[in-house]
């Protein structure tokens, strides 16, 4: 007879997968694992079962088995018969979040159990709706948390496996401690019955569980109870049971949950190698089922094992018999890997597995159609238990291959990552007086060598002498010009950043005529000069202004005479007090400190990065030590030591040169002033000429060595010749008190910046080369007789993160060697199948989907 449509015979993959090396486990093509006997298939469910164990999960993924279904459908007894283990059934807890079962085989009993936190705990200010639900945050109240943050706590093992009681008490208080997580778990971890603590506090904890059980912070956690049972006789497997999904929750409030727990299913169902055990009850309808409807939406029939549970509450009516027959044939919800049937009925596991085969086998009360006989192999739960063994055994050699390249690909990238995180030298001492001398020595030729004094200079030498010099006073000879005809003033900057004198044209850029010569116009530019409140042949228009410059206000002419007002002693006319220069200077010198404090800054910034650049060249071998750390921090603290010392010295130099005027280099002095009275003087006749004539000034005025000698000497010539006919400079004295200012500062400028750059070429720099040999030695502990074992043992440390990387290194490379290893051991006893195992018969129905008991042939039965 024909097989059913979609049930293909599920032939067990061989290994004759190729790896990187040549054939994996040299099996022919046609060898499946029944080929090779029961204990072959229990030496790959070995290997797959210690991999598993070794957490090897985050290089390559493994086969495991996830459990899913709808409430009341029987998940937990069919979790405790495939553990082995007797669950919490009673409370409803284990339901409200996912268990991690790993099985292994081990010579003594016991039962680990673990919280695995992967998500925190974060309620919102609003009670959670199902419109918190999103993409993005599919479990709310619960984050997901980085990777550093995760935590594996263990709880408690178990090493009594007949003691029900104590399994049941633990994996409860475990899961009343995922729901509760502002509470310590350490406070739900069950004490000892009969043990240490009085009987009061043994009462507490437990009026504290029952509390938290009933009225939990949250209704469910995607995070993990963990559980590693290892024994004599156990099936290896590694299984996750999910909370049941559901449509309506029990309480409004709660409807949200409906969303998360389907959301969680989802996530677990998608994982790639994962084979889904279905469990829906045979006193349900399918159609309802919204599991599988779950497993439809991402496609993963084709991995997915039905499991038809409580077998024992069919109902008594034939069209519920032909309705779980036609789904046995495949007439109706098809998926890949076929059905079992379990009846888990009584209270421990003993009892359950003796009354499923007794209902099976019809020794016991129960109904039991005999239609459902030739399916007999496919029915209980040692029968479903050996199939899931078999059929992780064959995916897992579909991707031992994939496993194993990826196992070496990390090797090696892991081999990689510890050549950069060494361990300790050999001769730990010799390395260390070998790096301070070879520091010490390269420094103290570096700072006192000429590329290096050459590159300060550029750097930080000549930039701090521009900018003294940038900061000469500004002295403003300027007019300011209003007229109807004009809507911008008509300014002549003596401190053009550009053009010396470039004056700022007007908007209109239109010259206007000279005002006519009038009586009354003289008449009333003679009374202004007497009261000395204008220039001579200006304008009424025409008023004196102050324009800043470079954030300093500039100083006029008119101010200048002010001061000299102020100051002056009666009985001696024409006398100008020092009273007069010494506060125009000091105040220019006021600025320095700015430009002072960035040369300092940019000085020792050099010596740092030179300082730093020259440690890790020579300490490179001990970089994740503490003596690289310790000595990068006193070589910090011996900067900005001499940084202080330095900052010091220079702020006396500073204070000195505001205090007052002082210099016995009289010839630099009348050198500097007069170049200044000559620019002065030059732009304020510019100006007054432009102003005589009732002109716009000149769009620019070029600087003197810019000019030709024919060219300054017509431009002289025609000055000369304009001024002659304007009479004498009215403010003579003022132009010289700020070309004697601005020459003094000129001279002190220099006098003051060559003091400053002395300080750190001749002083700062020798100081740091005579200094720096026995500076670490001496800071580190090792000069004289104070260097001891334990000593060197500290300054050999390795720095906290690096070292634990290095240790995380070591620690993954020793789990994955032994994944090798066991990978390795594999291949070796694949090669060749021994004869005593070839003549072990694996029944049909398990290696090739077929039912027991059916001639045809068919899958699940003939139609």
């Amino acid at each position: 007879m024909k097989q059913e449509p979609g049930h293909e015979p599920m032939a067990l993959m061989s290994l004759a997968s190729q790896s990187m090396g040549g054939s994996f486990v040299g099996m022919g093509p046609n060898l499946a694992l029944k080929d090779f006997g029961q204990g072959f298939l229990k030496d790959i469910n070995d290997a797959l079962g210690e991999l598993q164990s070794r957490g090897i999960q985050h290089v390559a993924s493994l086969p495991e088995l996830v459990l899913v279904g709808d409430q009341s459908s029987g998940k937990s007894s069919l979790m405790s018969g495939i553990a082995g283990l007797s669950l919490p059934r009673s409370s409803g807890t284990c339901t409200r979040c996912p268990i991690h079962i790993r099985i292994s085989r081990a010579d003594e009993w016991s039962c680990r159990v673990f919280l695995n936190v992967e998500y925190g705990f974060k309620l919102p200010d609003h009670a959670i709706t199902e419109q918190d639900v999103t993409a993005t945050n599919p479990f709310p109240p619960w984050v997901k948390l980085d990777p550093s943050r995760t935590r594996r706590h263990e709880f408690k093992t178990v090493r009594d496996r007949f003691d029900s009681e104590e399994i049941e008490t633990v994996l409860r208080c475990a899961q009343v401690a995922i729901l509760n997580p502002s509470t310590p778990y350490q406070a739900f971890i069950p004490k000892p019955r009969g043990g240490e603590g009085p009987d009061s506090q043994q009462l507490t904890q437990h009026e504290l569980i029952s509390r938290k059980e009933e009225a939990s912070e949250a209704q469910f956690s995607p995070n993990t109870v963990a559980l590693e049972i290892k024994g004599p006789d156990l099936a290896d497997l590694n299984f996750y049971d999910l909370p049941g999904v559901f449509n309506t929750a029990r309480r409004t409030e709660d409807a949200y949950l409906e969303r998360v727990v389907q959301n969680l299913t989802k996530l677990y169902i998608k994982r790639e190698k994962a084979i889904i055990l279905w469990a829906v009850s045979m006193n349900l309808d399918t159609e309802n089922s919204l599991a599988l409807r779950l497993i439809r939406e991402s496609r993963a029939e084709h991995r997915c094992v039905g499991v038809i549970t409580k077998a024992d509450l069919l109902p008594r009516d034939d069209q519920a018999t032909e309705r779980w027959l036609g789904i046995l044939k495949g007439r109706g919800h098809r998926i890949g890997l076929g059905y079992f049937i379990t009846s888990r009925q009584g209270q421990d596991l003993e009892e359950q597995t003796k009354r499923e085969e007794a209902f099976f086998n019809r020794t016991a009360e129960g109904h039991w159609p005999d239609v459902f006989d030739r399916y007999q192999e496919r029915c209980g739960i040692e029968k479903l238990k050996a199939f899931l063994s078999l059929k992780l055994g064959e995916e897992f050699s579909k991707v031992l291959p994939e496993v194993k390249r990826k196992v070496l690909e990390r090797l090696n990238f892991i081999a990689e990552q510890l050549q950069l995180y060494p361990g300790p030298p050999a001769n730990p001492d010799l390395e260390i007086y070998k790096a301070l001398t070879m520091f010490s020595s390269l420094l103290k030729k570096r700072v006192i060598d000429q590329e290096f004094m050459s590159t300060w200079d550029t750097a930080c030498s000549a930039r701090f002498t521009r900018a003294i010099l940038e900061l000469k006073p500004k002295y403003n000879v300027r007019l300011f010009a209003k007229s109807s005809a004009a809507s911008a003033p008509v300014l002549i900057n003596l401190d053009s950043p550009t053009r010396e004198g470039s004056p700022t044209p007007t908007p209109s850029g239109r010259k206007r005529a000279a005002p006519a010569e009038t009586p009354s116009r003289r008449q009333r530019i003679k009374a202004e000069d007497a009261e000395g409140r204008s220039y001579p042949t200006t304008p009424t228009n025409m008023r004196t202004t102050m324009t800043p410059t470079k954030g300093r206000p500039s100083k006029t002419l008119m101010e200048i005479r002010r001061m000299i007002q102020r100051n002056a002693i009666p009985g001696q006319p024409g006398l100008v007090s020092s009273n007069v220069y010494e506060p125009l200077f000091t105040e220019a010198a006021k600025a320095w400190k700015g430009p002072l404090q960035t040369f300092l800054n940019q000085t020792f910034n050099f010596l740092s990065k030179e300082i730093q650049e020259i440690l890790d060249s020579t300490f490179a071998a001990l970089k994740n030590r503490a003596i690289y750390k310790l000595s990068t921090e006193h070589m910090q603290a011996f900067v900005e030591m001499h940084k202080k010392e330095l900052q010091a010295q220079l702020a006396l130099i500073h204070e000195l040169e505001g205090t007052r005027l002082f210099t016995r280099n009289d010839d630099a002095l009348h050198r500097y002033k007069a170049e200044e009275l000559r620019t002065l003087t030059r732009h304020r006749n510019h100006y007054r000429i432009a102003a005589h004539k009732g002109d716009e000034p000149a769009s620019s005025l070029p600087k003197i060595e810019e000019l030709s000698e024919e060219e300054l000497a017509q431009e002289t010539a025609k000055m000369e010749k304009d001024l002659r006919q304007m009479g004498p400079e009215p403010f003579q004295q003022e132009l010289d008190v700020a070309a004697y200012t601005r020459g003094y500062y000129v001279l002190a400028a220099h006098r003051f910046t060559d003091i400053v750059c002395m300080h750190a070429m001749s002083g700062l720099f020798p100081r740091v080369a005579s200094v720096i040999e026995t500076y670490l030695q001496d800071k580190l502990g090792l000069t004289g007789n104070r260097t001891t074992p334990e000593m060197l043992d500290q300054l050999m440390e390795e720095e906290g993160r690096i070292g634990q990387i290095r240790r995380d290194l070591c620690a993954e490379k020793e789990t994955l060697d032994g994944a090798m290893a066991i990978i390795v051991n594999l291949e070796n006893r694949g090669t060749t199948p021994s004869q005593a195992e070839s003549n072990v018969t694996i029944p049909n129905d398990l290696t090739s989907g077929r039912a027991a008991g059916s001639p045809s042939g068919t899958v699940y039965g003939d139609a």
